[in-house]
């Protein structure tokens, strides 16, 4: 992820599941609507290919329920600001508004997330033959291929019905990450000889780390860790060839630890 205001070029570790799955569903999301974009069969692939794997990461677990808990959670932290000295009271609403109104979205929803999806013969069929390496020809499954020899303005527009379903938990992620990620002041930390340490607070639930290099930097970090413990390694790759291997140098990084 690439910070373009200030040059750096963003790494991230979530240190829970919920945020695990939020930022896979991030990416997929955005994969999705990208290749919406795109009027070739490739691109009505890519995004065919993109929406199935968000009903696979949707199977998981009850996430509607994790994100009405979690949006709950944000409004208990937020109404702690208000009226405080120092913070942005019209943003503050802004944002406990917009809370408000997707846990009454996400209540409202009918069924599991992506049940309408898995009812759709197309996408079914799809789904079935998904997990076969090029187990999508047309002579597996020609429905496909004349779906796919529509009008691309058709296929994107069915394309963005179909990512429209998942459009509540979409927005209910995005609010959250947004939040969490904008939770933390950054601070300018050394890894000495490419590595870094650190121990966490017992009594703070940090939920992510995230580490800003320039772009263009030599060096690219390796992130592991708990919600009391997490270790940066500085590793560098010159040859896609070979195992990337941990710098002696000293590296300056940006380092934030957000919580919620």
């Amino acid at each position: 992820m690439a910070n373009a205001e200030q040059n750096l070029l963003i790494y991230e570790q979530p240190l829970n599941e919920r945020v695990r799955t939020l930022l896979r569903l991030e990416l997929l999301y955005d994969e999705a609507q990208k290749a919406i974009q795109g009027d070739t069969v490739w691109h009505s692939r890519r995004a065919v290919d993109s929406l199935i794997a968000i009903l696979g990461v949707l199977e998981r677990g009850d996430l509607r329920t994790d994100l009405v808990q979690e949006l709950e959670r944000l409004i208990t932290t937020l109404q702690r600001l208000e009226n405080s000295p120092g913070v942005a009271q019209e943003r503050l609403q802004e944002t406990l508004g917009n809370a408000r109104s997707l846990i009454n979205e996400l209540r409202a929803v009918r069924g599991q997330p992506g049940c309408e999806l898995k009812a759709d013969e197309l996408l079914n069929s799809i789904i079935k033959r998904s997990g076969i390496a090029g187990g999508t020809c047309g002579f597996d499954l020609p429905t496909y291929q004349n779906w796919l020899s529509q009008a691309a303005a058709k296929r994107q527009a069915q394309l963005q019905a179909w990512l429209a379903s998942f459009d509540p938990l979409r927005r209910s992620g995005q609010l959250l990450l947004s939040v969490l990620r904008d939770s933390a002041i950054p601070q300018q930390q050394w890894a000495e000889r490419g590595n870094y340490q650190r121990t966490l607070e017992r009594d703070v639930p940090y939920q992510l780390i995230r580490i800003g290099l320039p772009e263009g930097a030599h060096c690219f970090p390796e992130i592991s860790g708990s919600k009391l413990f997490f270790t940066v390694r500085f590793l560098s790759q010159d040859d896609t060839r070979e195992r990337p291997v941990q710098i002696n140098d000293d590296v300056e990084f940006q380092l934030c630890c957000c919580v919620i």
